[in-house]
């Protein structure tokens, strides 16, 4: 990791508001009052909240709505910021201050964050207003019975808050949105600033570097079902820093990725006695349902980083502070778009965003469990959107960009699926499949195999969004085949290529294309070839096909330009164990299992290079104009059965 100083390059205005002439009405004499709103986060901008819009209403009246973009980015404003509102002519009246955060501009709302209050007399006082992680998913865009975003008369989205009226979202749980501002502590700037006057000269917490060397640990999940109300975890003795530990949302580093959490506080955590750390409830929730990995705990005080607190704002890119140094992960390391993943073993890059399967895991009798998922994530990482849990062994996807939709394959319940990118309900397109595997979509049509069954088969698509529907399947296999296990496929116009997979251990291995009207072998005695990929031209249609075996250690190339589908030719050998295969304009990407690595090579030939090392099992790899994705499978469950969410979908420029 390197080191970077934090830069003020934009800050927000300080902004001080007289509400009596905002409201229309004119300011009596006597001494004004303030309320100083504070606006800071625990996640990181612009990956996972690139929009912010402040509104705040007085009684009903607008009197300040603006919107920030490009948060996190070079000229954009800078947290924390600060936003000052005077005493009204008349204290009783209401105000109202709502924060709107989205990701993917300004329609992409995420959470919100509303306080019913009114402004102090005779002092100034701090109403902290953060953007937490933990309330990410807080706020929905409203829309019309067709589904269509509703917009106010300047054209931006309304929207309506996930919590019941008069409550808003606070470290993940509702609670009432009226504070009484004579329980607000007074405005100190030192208290918001990390110890600064809010001139830039504060510190900032250094979240990567506190956090390099923390230990894991879950929540007890135990105590949480059998009292939903409290949610805990041990920690050391002594003073310490605490993170959660996300799939994808928050502070990122190179094999983690951390929300930390400020100490002492009802939206952080406490300690009690015994050294029991009291967590937000939403802490036990997310870690219950599977999206968090546990926390991330490390040692504080003395020659440590200094506490967390709501005084100490993270650094970074965003960070309105100078006085302190931003860890940032080296820039030639693979960047995770995911971490703590479960075994994933399919990827996909498209529609902006990535989208891939993680695993199930086998109960003691080797029975795949229902908890595999299809999950989604914008391609600069985040917390991932899961589009389908509970899932019998998923294996394989496709991405329709043109009806926004994503497929999959269940083995174990034998179900092809499809499911809307932006979410909704899963829904069965097919049932009743024989281990469905590999899958692939080109020119308006599915093609799948069937493990199990030996078949190879492709149906037309019709509808559009949701509402797709699937025509009756063609069997592309070859008349007579001898062949068993097809696995993968790859297609694109008019052409679908798969792998034979064979046996372990034989030369039973096949590939098989059909080109048009036409199932042909392409090549036979393989040895487990598993991964397969076209290279394509720029019509759309396949010009060579590309296979990969899993224990030979080879990479085939067949022309498929001509009349008539070229011989198979070995361009690449003794690479082990060979787990994912990909082909752009210009290089064969593939990675070694056994290696560790994921490498490139010119299509006409030429000297190899390892884009990446030191990876864990790494599995199916995807290349877009300018990056190359992959997935990590991880290290293998436990000895008694536990997945070790050790499995990522990283990224690295080419």
């Amino acid at each position: 990791m390197r080191m970077k100083r934090t830069k003020r390059t934009g800050p927000m205005s300080a902004v001080l508001l007289s509400l009596a002439a905002a409201a229309g009405v004119s300011a009596c004499g006597g001494e004004k009052g303030q309320l100083m709103v504070v606006f800071q986060t625990d996640m990181s901008l612009p990956k996972d909240i690139d929009t912010v819009r402040i509104e705040a209403t007085l009684d009903g009246s607008v009197v300040y709505d603006e919107m920030f973009e490009r948060l996190g980015s070079e000229g954009s404003i800078l947290l924390p910021a600060t936003l000052g509102f005077l005493t009204p002519d008349d204290p009783s009246q209401a105000l109202r201050v709502r924060v709107i955060a989205s990701r993917g501009g300004k329609d992409g709302v995420r959470l919100l964050r509303e306080v019913l209050t009114t402004v102090p007399e005779g002092r100034t006082a701090t109403l902290h207003m953060p953007i937490q992680f933990l309330c990410d998913g807080s706020a929905e865009v409203e829309r019309d019975a067709q589904g269509n975003a509703l917009r106010d008369a300047e054209g931006n989205v309304l929207v309506k808050n996930s919590c019941p009226e008069g409550q808003s979202c606070v470290a993940g749980s509702c609670v009432p949105r009226e504070v009484d501002s004579r329980e607000l502590p007074d405005y100190e700037a030192v208290a918001v600033f990390g110890g600064g006057a809010g001139d830039g000269d504060g510190l900032c917490f250094d979240t990567l570097r506190c956090f390099a060397a923390a230990a894991s640990a879950p929540v007890d999940l135990e105590a949480f079902a059998a009292d939903g109300t409290v949610c805990r975890a041990a920690a050391p003795s002594g003073d310490v820093n605490v993170a959660l530990l996300t799939q994808g949302g928050g502070i990122c580093g190179e094999i983690a990725c951390f929300v930390p959490l400020d100490a002492e506080s009802d939206a952080g955590f406490r300690v009690e006695a015994g050294n029991v750390l009291r967590l937000p409830v939403e802490v036990c929730r997310r870690a219950q349902s599977g999206k968090l990995a546990g926390l991330a705990i490390a040692a504080a005080g003395e020659g440590q980083c200094r506490r967390k607190g709501t005084d100490l704002p993270t650094c970074g890119p965003w960070s309105a502070l100078q006085g302190g140094a931003s860890t940032e992960p080296d820039a030639s390391a693979p960047v995770p778009v995911a971490v703590a993943q479960v075994h994933p073993v399919s990827l996909r890059v498209a529609a902006g965003g990535v989208t891939w399967i993680a695993g199930a895991t086998f109960d003691g009798e080797g029975m795949a469990r229902e908890d595999g998922a299809l999950k989604t994530a914008p391609v600069d990482g985040g917390e991932p959107l899961i589009l389908g849990a509970t899932q019998a062994s998923p294996r394989d996807l496709a991405i329709d960009e043109a009806r926004q939709v994503a497929f999959w394959t269940n083995a174990e319940d034998g179900t092809l699926r499809v499911v809307p990118l932006a979410g909704g309900e899963p829904r069965v397109l097919l049932a009743d499949l024989e281990q469905p595997e590999g899958l692939a979509l080109s020119g308006g049509a599915l093609s799948w195999t069937e493990l199990w069954g030996g078949g190879v088969f492709r149906a037309q698509l019709s509808g559009s969004g949701a509402e797709v529907e699937l025509g009756a399947p063609e069997e592309l296999t070859p008349t007579g085949t001898a062949f068993s296990s097809p696995y993968r496929v790859a297609s694109a116009g008019d052409t679908v290529c798969w792998t034979y997979q064979g046996t372990l251990g034989r030369t039973d291995g096949a590939v098989a294309c059909r080109v048009g009207e036409a199932s042909v072998t392409v090549a036979a005695e393989q040895r487990t070839p598993r991964e397969i990929a076209l290279d394509v031209d720029g019509e759309g249609n396949a010009a060579a096909v590309y296979w990969a075996s899993f224990e030979g250690g080879s990479v085939f190339r067949a022309d498929l330009s001509g009349a008539e589908v070229g011989a198979p030719e070995e361009i690449v050998s003794d690479q082990g164990q060979l787990n994912g295969l990909a082909v752009d304009e210009g290089h064969v990407y593939w990675t070694r299992r056994d290696a560790g690595t994921v490498v490139r090579m010119p299509k006409g030939g030429g000297e190899q290079e390892v884009l990446a090392s030191g990876q864990a099992r790494p599995g199916d790899i995807a290349v877009d104009e300018a990056t190359v994705y992959w997935i990590n499978e991880g290290s293998p469950d436990g000895s008694d059965g536990a997945p070790v969410k050790d499995g990522a979908v990283l990224k690295r420029a080419k």
